[in-house]
């Protein structure tokens, strides 16, 4: 994030209003004095922030959005969550009718927000940018085609949702699909056996004595799947894997749900099959289990 931008955006935050030469590609919007709680100033900002930025115009210098752009991310992650996605559909409908424009800032949203650059993943402020470049017609297929993908990686992904529909075939040759998996806490360990992260949080994770006395009350359920296809040879490298784990194979599971850290990595699903945790190491996993022994 730039440096001048970001310092502008905190300094307005803290309710320092800024004269006609202030360092701003457009002027801000001012928070009424009345406003004093930081959340509330943020929601404030958040729905008032582009109230004089010329649309039609400012994409004239495409840098300077880019560097406003941040400060605005900036805001709606202090903001309340309904504020800070009310103002993204706002600022998406605003540049419908500028293909080319939203999908410039749809790609600084996913540098902040999405990909490897970003500093912190938030899906669901990231969800309505993918959403306006895949549904906008006046985007080509090719330039909308990674925004799609995204999209229906994140509605599959997204924490406190019910986890997508994923087939797999298991080491025995029988098909199953995590939709009939189920446990007070379902551990999905998404991995590859030739990885050697891999197969250390496998032992870890089958030698830990919470998730084996978990698994033995009932509580617990661990599936494995590889990104794999099925064949022999996976098979015999999968067969030392707990006899009490669902092992098993699909190649293209990470085109139905969001994979973006690799492998070895985990989900966490509830009773209800909704997805507690995402994006998980075995560290995390392993506390979440020594968490629900203590209960």
């Amino acid at each position: 994030m730039k440096i001048k931008g970001l310092l502008l955006g905190l300094l307005l935050l803290m309710g320092i209003s800024f004269g006609a030469k202030a360092d701003t590609y457009f002027p801000y919007p001012l928070i009424p004095d009345s406003i004093h709680i930081l959340e509330k100033r943020c929601d404030y900002l958040a729905r008032h922030f582009w109230d004089f930025c010329d649309m039609k115009k400012a994409f004239s210098a495409k840098a300077k959005m880019a560097q406003e752009f941040n400060v605005y991310i900036s805001v709606l992650t202090k903001a309340t969550p309904d504020s800070a996605i009310a103002s993204v559909l706002r600022f998406n409908k605003a540049l419908e009718k500028q293909p080319a424009d939203q999908l410039f800032m749809a790609e600084c949203a996913e540098k902040l927000l999405y990909g490897d650059s970003a500093e912190m993943w938030i899906d669901e402020l990231y969800l309505p940018f993918a959403h306006a470049i895949a549904s906008n017609k006046r985007i080509d297929k090719a330039s909308k085609a990674r925004f799609v993908h995204q999209e229906k990686l994140l509605k599959n992904s997204l924490a406190r949702f019910p986890a997508p529909s994923l087939p797999y075939t298991t080491r025995e040759g029988m098909t199953g699909n995590l939709d009939n998996d189920s446990a007070q806490v379902l551990v999905v360990f998404f991995n590859d056996p030739d990885c050697s992260d891999c197969n250390l949080a496998r032992i870890r994770l089958d030698a830990d004595i919470s998730m084996t006395e978990l698994i033995n009350e009932g509580k617990a359920k661990v599936v494995s799947i590889s990104l794999s296809e099925p064949t022999p040879e996976w098979k015999e490298a999968v067969a030392s894997y707990p006899s009490t784990w669902t092992v098993a194979a699909n190649p293209d599971a990470d085109m139905t749900i969001d994979l973006r850290m690799g492998t070895p990595e985990f989900y966490i699903i509830d009773q209800n099959h909704n997805i507690r945790f995402k994006h998980l190491n075995i560290d995390q996993v392993l506390d979440v289990t020594r968490q629900l022994k203590k209960r």
